[in-house]
């Protein structure tokens, strides 16, 4: 019902918008007001086309991007805790800004040769300040939060238009940004909470252009200066947002040049024949001086930027872009068009939408085939318009704003068009979040012309209402396609069939919810389609270890070091098959060389550790766990075996010292509890003891394990009535627990017994 009555309502928004239009009213020397009509119907359908994903779970990109992220969700216990004494708390927040300076988006180094030098740093806070005020990371309020976001976008986008637009075509901006909010490419963004980098862009652009439009207007020097600031100061967040805002300043120039001097490429050439850099530099001394700051801050913010990567470009792998690893460089070229013309396919028809677009979803193109078509349509379609709009004599309203379309789609793309330099994927839906906009604007400015030239026809506006509705119904159904990572790898399979990824991810997500056959299918089906897949030799590994299919796993592993030695998790993963084959000496090695690799793994020092312990080296293997718990305070296997081993060892006190630390990072987990309790008993501090098993028996009711220990320690305090209790409580729990059977049949001999002397 609450899905039909939103469907009603944006029907019903649609059917309103002539009469709404009417009411609009601006100014034009100021920041126009947003008529609350319109603005309500924005608001309303930017967020319910996506609204489905506000429930959703942290899938794909999510979690290397927050979940693994240690700079966002670092292992050991918070450091941004809202509990923690003001003084610390501080200090922990000045060491995670100075993290944030130098890592990537990631989390990693960016001076790191496997980091991909994405420098998101805002991005990055908003995830770790939403994760300071929960005290956790619940996917719940991050979607909602991108939701927030796009509308707040949907709503600076139109502000802008009606900036752009003059008087007589303002009503115009309710279109262009209404199609903009129900665009399908846009679910990536904002159901996808890594997304969030192109909104928080995209924000900050568009404000860019907006205080640059002030610059452009204003005589007052001192508020020029004051708006000239604000305009640099949003095209830096723009940029510490994600990459692309750097390319503001070619929207700022292309505004200045197109909507505020009225003029074409052809114009430009026409003047410099005419007129002197120094005459026009001149007639317009404001002017140049806010365009010269702007191309020093350029200069300045990619300086910097170079210099925090180290000066040096990012490394990938063929996998990741196929298209940059051709050898020949026209054809290398030939497969980027073909690449942008998918690009432009996915602005105008959003129907094949994929969360990935790597390994084989699109095959490179080597000889002169069929698929050069859409290149050839690509460059004849930007030559028509660049003539028509950028070459031509006279400058219409209509060729002015379809020029600023094609600039705001064009430019922002750049980054991501493999021009420049090399990026690290094929096609990602989200990086068109902003070039989007551009597209839309150019779309209704066609409405526009076809309402002109069939005047008396209502069927451009029947168009346009029925390309909204169909968008906000792929938006839709595509976000919540986004809810959780099986529904949404699952959806990939149709449009990337021959994606080994895909089919990587589907087997991950199979073998994370326990369908061990379909997790094994799958993988095997895309090592079959990518036989260098690393990364799936490893995970299947892993899979075939837990079935203790060794050797299988063995060979998996050792195929995926071989193609890639620096694959510390295969090599930690190699080590831990070797030494259930008791090949311990191999084993160390395997796990020195993950260390060597990646030296801040704490699952590599626990594994360790139980190697030393299966050849019973305890002073090593304690050793290796309190390298663990030193890199990751809250791994409780480390501290269990801690608690167990010393236990072993009879130093039952300094066990107990240890279980109160872990007590401190871990106070709901019943297995430590439960252990610290065993050694009580063993001590003969039966309250104490007591107390400990209550509290476990809370955490971990179905656990028979704790009421068999309760009842034994009731048995040797010799409250044999508690103690027959929980054994009773044990078998309840689990019929077949051997260990509560024996001690109640002992128990019931010993009753019998004592009965037996009192008679």
């Amino acid at each position: 019902m609450f899905k039909i009555y939103i469907l009603k309502y944006v029907f019903i928004s649609i059917i309103h918008i002539n009469a709404a239009l009417k009411t609009m009213k601006v100014k034009a020397n100021c920041l126009p007001a947003v008529p609350p009509k319109l603005a309500l119907s924005i608001i309303f359908i930017s967020s319910l086309c996506c609204i489905n994903s506000w429930n959703g779970s942290f899938v794909f990109d999510d979690s290397p991007a927050i979940l693994n992220n240690p700079d966002v969700s670092p292992p050991e216990s918070s450091s941004l805790s809202p509990q923690s004494p003001p003084p610390s708390a501080s200090i922990s927040l000045i060491r995670v800004l100075k993290k944030l300076i130098r890592n990537d988006f990631w989390g990693n180094k960016l001076t790191h040769k496997q980091s991909h030098r994405s420098y998101r740093p805002f991005t990055v806070l908003t995830f770790i300040i939403q994760r300071w005020l929960r005290g956790s990371l619940n996917p719940i309020d991050f979607h909602i939060f991108n939701l927030i976001l796009h509308t707040f976008a949907c709503l600076i986008f139109y502000y802008l238009l009606l900036r752009l637009l003059d008087k007589t075509a303002r009503h115009l901006a309710f279109y262009v940004a209404t199609l903009f909010a129900v665009h399908p490419i846009h679910c990536e963004a904002v159901a996808g909470i890594v997304g969030r980098a192109d909104i928080l862009c995209a924000i900050f652009v568009w404000l860019s252009v907006l205080f640059y439009n002030r610059c452009i207007y204003e005589k007052n020097l001192i508020i020029l200066i004051k708006n000239l600031l604000m305009c640099v100061l949003c095209i830096t967040y723009a940029m510490l947002c994600k990459e692309i805002g750097i390319t503001a300043i070619g929207i700022c120039y292309a505004y200045d040049l197109t909507i505020v001097h009225k003029k074409n490429l052809y114009d430009i050439i026409t003047i410099l024949k005419k007129e002197s850099i120094k005459d026009i530099i001149e007639k317009n001394k404001y002017k140049c001086l806010v365009r010269i700051v702007l191309l020093l801050t350029c200069g300045l913010l990619l300086a910097i930027r170079f210099n925090l990567m180290g000066y040096s470009a990012p490394s990938f792998q063929p996998v990741d872009n196929p298209s940059s690893f051709i050898n020949n460089l026209f054809m290398r070229y030939l497969n980027y068009q073909y690449i942008w013309s998918l690009n432009l396919w996915l602005l105008i028809c959003p129907l094949w939408l994929s969360f990935d677009w790597s390994m084989g979803c699109v095959p490179l193109i080597k000889t002169f085939e069929l698929r050069l078509l859409p290149v050839i349509l690509l460059w004849l379609i930007f030559g028509v318009f660049f003539v028509k709009y950028f070459l031509n004599q006279k400058t219409y309203r209509d060729h002015r704003y379809v020029s600023m379309g094609l600039c705001m789609m064009i430019i922002p793309f750049l980054p991501a068009s493999n021009l420049f330099f090399t990026v690290g994927f094929v096609l990602a839906e989200r990086t068109l979040y902003l070039p989007s906009a551009g597209y839309c604007f150019v779309v209704v400015i066609g409405f526009q012309k076809l309402s002109r030239r069939f005047y008396k026809s209502r069927m451009p506006l029947i168009m346009y209402t029925v390309l909204v509705i169909t968008w906000f119904t792929r938006s839709w159904m595509r976000s919540d396609q986004w809810r959780s990572e099986h529904t949404l790898y699952r959806s990939g399979l149709s449009v990337c069939p021959l994606n080994a990824k895909v089919h990587y991810n589907v087997a991950k997500n199979a073998a994370d919810s326990g369908n061990i056959t379909l997790a094994e299918a799958e993988y095997l089906e895309a090592l079959r389609l990518n036989p260098q897949y690393a990364q799936a030799m490893n995970n299947l590994g892993n899979l075939l270890n837990n079935q203790k299919r060794y050797q299988q796993a063995k060979d998996l592993l050792t195929r995926a070091v071989g193609l890639q030695p620096d694959f510390a998790a295969a090599w930690m993963n190699l080590g831990i098959v070797l030494a259930a084959l008791k090949q311990f000496n191999e084993s160390k090695s395997c796990y020195e060389k993950s260390l060597s690799y990646r030296r801040n793994c704490p699952d590599c020092f626990y594994n360790l550790g139980l190697l030393y312990l299966e050849q019973k080296m305890y002073p090593r293997a304690m050793e290796a766990w309190t390298e663990t718990l030193r890199l990751d305070k809250k791994h409780r296997r480390a501290w269990i075996n801690t608690i167990r081993i010393l236990d072993d060892m009879g130093k039952q006190e300094k066990a107990l010292r240890e279980g109160e630390k872990a007590k401190k990072v871990l106070p709901d987990d019943a297995t430590i509890r439960l252990n610290i309790a065993n050694i009580l008993g063993k001590l003969e501090r039966f309250e104490k003891a007591e107390a400990e098993f209550k509290r476990a028996a809370e955490l971990d009711p179905t656990n028979p394990t704790i009421f068999t220990n309760l009842g034994v320690l009731y048995h040797r305090w010799h409250k044999l009535d508690k103690a027959k209790e929980m054994y009773a409580k044990a078998l309840e729990i689990n019929p077949n627990a051997q260990s509560a059977k024996n001690n109640m049949k002992k128990l019931e001999n010993l009753i019998r017994k004592q009965k037996f002397k009192g008679l």
